[in-house]
């Protein structure tokens, strides 16, 4: 009896103990949550606190108790941001919507450590649970259907992993506390249910990044409290009626983009008259901006872009102090209107940086990757006409801030060098225009530069500019880049272009420039320049043992006006203009020769067009056969006879590819030396004159990554090329034949960094290569998978005076970029696009236009999968079977959108080879991969 007292008044005197501090202990949710934690994957040990040996739970990472020890918040956020790219995914990704209305600073997450595996439905028995909060891991599964019965719920932070659910069948009516649902960047699909009208309470409601479709209910539109809406990046349709917004007063963020929603853009926007940021890009939205958004005084960035809007810009609307105003891509006409600021606009508080803007044109604008304080207009891409107003008039703010102002391809006619450009000078840090591709016309006045002191980036090139380059202009002290290619202008360059980066091509100025003598700035050189000895320097990064960057620097060592160092530089520069003359005639006298000589003899082969030649007829003791030009000696004689008979003359048995100029043929001329010979349809070529020089000067290009040509012969009847051989076979058979073997990501890393730095090397010579045809069949393997670009010996040369090349279109369907395939003017950037299209097909094993898209609408390719996957939350259905799995994800996904930003519609939304070639080498993967 007494042992018993005992134990009872020890009982009473823990349960005092508790009783004092307040504070219980449940051991049966220690155990619940030791439940929750065997269903999850944690490889970087971030629940090691989590065991039986610490019974007291309310001390275990990310766990927060209650004054009665119970659970009450689990947080636990991940560093996998990369996989749900929400972090990186919107343009405006500083405005996104993360968490408890705070937006998440991405670089503050544990990056690299995350949760897998499942979320157990045990957690539906925390019933004091206020704040679930798991984002930016890699948690799997079906989402539990206990969460809904948290009643004590006010946050559902769970975005950016890979949970499943029908929307439509998830029951809200239990969370009437729930103030944050953040379900971004998973895999949700259905429709948005009736039952979330019981959260009145909601704040914030993201559902970014998922699959959900059907009509935004209008019920969304009464939340009274509801400050932020993300519905981005998902598959809604329909329209919103003009009166959807009637209970939006503190609504503060809207983000629509990137689904198919259409009619017109509700007028009830305008009495959410504290919204900062309204997105509502990629759309189908339809008629005119509502005049009602004049009265959101408080609104920073407006996005519009890509949608359906026509009409004129009302001059009624004004922009207030937006540091975005973006109405590209639309339907727009009229003239932009000279909009006023009639508010106070305080800059102090906006930090709006273009790093954010990876994914669109706005960064490939300017040339510049951030701004610290900005105010960013982009018109661009519509039918505007009329002169150009610079807006909005900028009032002293405290701090200086950079203004962008763009409206490249419209029809502007005038008013580019305003007189009161000067009120906004005073105020600006740093002025940034393009008006690329307009009309403009005049000329440029000579005092210009005097009112523009703040001028920092210029590019009117297109237009119809004409006159003389003022000297004031040039001497600009904050310009950096000034961009005036394909105007009228006339006269003589001004020298102190030489102080910043400048592009003066399909002009009529003359030259040449004062430079120093190692003319070291003419590497601020953009584009080219004609009667500009600048046109010499490889304005990249080739080694200076690459063949076409010999010599040239010679060229450019123009007499110092010093005599001594004139002296000094003498007997090189008397070396240079004897040798090079001289090399020039002496291949000009055999060229003529070797013309004049197969012009007069007819050829003894009759294999000419595409049909295959007899058998050669014997040959007379005294026949001399005819030569081929060789580029590279192999140790073995080559003549058009030993070059036919290797190929059996050219028979299918040793027909080892096809392509849109021509078959290659496996050729043995002697034992152990084999090449392989590319006959091309001499219908294609322009004639022996114009094929040999041009096909001359390719003999000189080499690089690790180019199949080397050998040599060549032309007559008016036969034309091969002559390359090295590689059994490895081309691209298009290793991805055909990928599924039967175990190639990872380093192989394939391997063989598009291979591809891009032959590119990137031939956009880079002197003068430029276009290759027009950039596809797996033209890129070949040996036995290390290295990769070889062939075919570039076909592609026309583009002079180092132009821009472009118009020509027929040589490329091949589902590669061919859309500016080429309409307008035939290709350009570098043309092949940018055929790149992105290969590395797509190397990383899923589908074809540019696989037989998978046939029940597609017309049109679909690669592309279009490929984006519709990444938009929907799906991208890990791009890769190749097991690719996936392997990993690393993170390279993957980088990979990816670096193929997608290849194919970017816009061309100045496209990178060069050689940022393609930085970004790869920047993603290296591991060397186990």
């Amino acid at each position: 009896m007494v042992g018993l007292s005992a134990m009872r008044g020890l009982v009473l005197v823990l349960m005092s103990l508790c009783s004092i501090s307040g504070k219980g202990v449940d051991f049966s949710e220690t155990s619940q949550l030791l439940e929750l934690k065997d269903a999850i994957v944690d490889p970087h040990n971030m629940l090691s606190s989590w065991k039986s040996s610490n019974p007291d739970h309310c001390s275990w990472f990310g766990v927060t108790c209650n004054s009665h020890g119970r659970l009450s918040e689990l947080r636990i956020p991940g560093g996998n941001f990369a996989l749900s790219g929400s972090c990186l995914s919107s343009k405006y990704s500083d405005l996104a919507l993360h968490g408890s209305g705070i937006v998440r600073d991405c670089s503050s997450l544990k990056k690299g450590k995350f949760l897998g595996g499942k979320l157990s439905n045990v957690i539906g028995k925390f019933s004091e649970l206020r704040v679930l909060s798991l984002p930016f891991n890699k948690i799997r599964g079906e989402l539990p259907t206990g969460i809904w019965g948290l009643t004590n719920l006010e946050v559902i932070d769970i975005e950016g992993n890979s949970f499943t659910a029908n929307l439509s069948t998830i029951n809200f009516n239990d969370l009437k506390n729930l103030q944050v649902l953040n379900l971004g960047f998973n895999r949700l699909f259905g429709e948005i249910p009736n039952s979330l009208t019981e959260c009145e309470g909601l704040s914030i409601l993201n559902l970014a990044g998922n699959q959900i479709g059907g009509y935004v209910p209008d019920f969304l539109g009464n939340f009274v409290k509801l400050r932020r809406i993300n519905l981005s990046m998902n598959r809604f349709t329909g329209s919103l009626r003009d009166e959807f917004w009637s209970n939006c007063h503190v609504l503060e963020h809207v983000d629509l983009s990137g689904n198919f929603l259409n009619g017109k853009i509700p007028k009830s926007f305008g009495n959410c008259i504290k919204l900062r940021t309204m997105l509502l890009f990629s759309n189908r939205f339809a008629g005119v901006l509502p005049l009602e958004l004049e009265n959101l005084e408080m609104l920073e960035v407006l996005d519009v872009s890509r949608n359906r809007i026509s009409g004129v810009l009302d001059e009624k609307l004004r922009v207030h102090c937006m540091t975005v105003f973006d109405v590209s891509r639309n339907l727009m006409f009229g003239s932009i209107p000279n909009f006023n600021i009639t508010t106070p606009c305080h800059f102090d508080n906006v930090a709006f940086h273009l790093s954010y803007f990876t994914q669109t044109r706005v960064e490939t604008h300017l040339p510049f990757s951030r701004f610290t304080l900005a105010m960013i207009h982009d018109f661009s891409n519509n039918n505007f006409k009329g002169s150009i107003p610079f807006l909005p008039m900028i009032p002293k703010t405290g701090k200086k801030i950079d203004y962008a102002f763009l409206a490249g391809g419209n029809k502007l006619s005038s008013g580019l060098f305003r007189e009161n450009l000067s009120k906004n000078c005073h105020n600006l840090n740093g002025l940034f225009i393009n008006v690329s591709n307009n009309i403009i016309s005049g000329k440029i006045p000579s005092n210009v530069g005097v009112k523009w002191d703040c001028l920092k980036f210029l590019d009117a090139s297109t237009n119809q500019i004409s006159g003389e380059i003022p000297k004031s202009l040039v001497n600009l002290r904050n310009l950096t880049v000034l961009l005036l290619n394909n105007n009228k202008l006339s006269g003589e360059i001004p020298s102190s272009v030489l102080n910043f980066k400048f592009n003066f091509s399909f002009n009529n100025l003359s030259g040449p420039i004062k430079m120093d003598r190692n003319a070291t700035n003419c590497k601020n050189f953009i584009g080219n320049l004609l009667l500009h000895r600048c046109q010499f320097i490889s304005l990249s990064s080739v080694p200076p043992q690459e063949p076409l960057a010999l010599g040239f620097e010679a060229l450019n060592s123009t007499v110092s006006p010093d005599s001594n160092q004139a002296k000094k530089g003498k007997n090189s520069f008397e070396l240079v203009l004897i040798i090079v003359p001289s090399a020039i005639i002496v291949i000009l006298v055999a060229l003529i020769i070797v013309y004049l000589y197969m012009r007069k003899r007819k050829p003894n082969s009759e294999v000419a067009g595409i049909s295959l030649p007899p058998p050669p007829p014997p040959r007379s003791p005294h026949h001399r056969p005819e030569p081929v030009v060789v580029f590279k000696e192999i140790g073995v004689q080559l003549t058009l006879d030993t070059v036919v008979q290797a190929t059996g003359n050219f028979t299918s048995r040793n027909c080892i590819g096809s392509g849109g100029f021509g078959s290659t043929y496996r050729a043995e001329i002697s034992p152990g030396t084999i090449v392989a010979v590319k006959r091309l349809t001499v219908e294609m070529c322009q004639g022996v004159p114009q094929f040999n020089a041009e096909i001359r000067s390719l003999g000189r290009v080499r690089h690790p990554n180019l199949v080397t040509l050998i040599g060549y012969y032309a007559s008016p009847s036969e034309m091969f090329l002559i390359y090295n051989y590689l059994p490895g076979g081309n691209l298009e058979k290793f991805i055909r034949d990928r599924p039967g073997r175990a190639n990872g990501l380093k192989v394939i890393h391997k063989i598009a960094l291979g591809v891009g730095n032959a590119l990137a090397f031939l956009h880079e010579c002197k003068p430029r290569i276009l290759h027009r045809d950039v596809k797996p069949s033209n890129i070949l393997l040996d036995e290390e998978f290295n990769a070889y670009l062939s075919d570039f010996g076909l592609a026309r040369l583009l002079d180092d005076f132009e821009t472009h090349v118009t020509t027929g279109v040589a490329g091949t369907f589902g590669y061919v970029a859309p500016e080429y395939a309409l307008t035939c003017r290709a350009s570098e950037k043309a092949d940018v696009y055929s790149y992105g299209v290969m590395l797509l097909e190397l990383l899923s094993d589908k074809r540019a236009l696989d037989l998978s898209f046939s029940t597609q609408e017309n049109g679909y390719t690669i592309v279009s999968w490929a984006v519709m996957l990444r938009r929907e939350g799906r991208p890990e259905e791009v890769f190749t079977a097991g690719l996936w799995d392997a990993g690393p994800e993170d390279v993957l996904l980088e990979l990816l959108h670096l193929g997608l930003l290849c194919t970017e519609d816009s061309v100045t939304g496209r990178p060069t080879m050689r940022q393609v070639v930085r970004k790869l080498k920047h993603i290296q993967p591991a060397s186990d991969c």
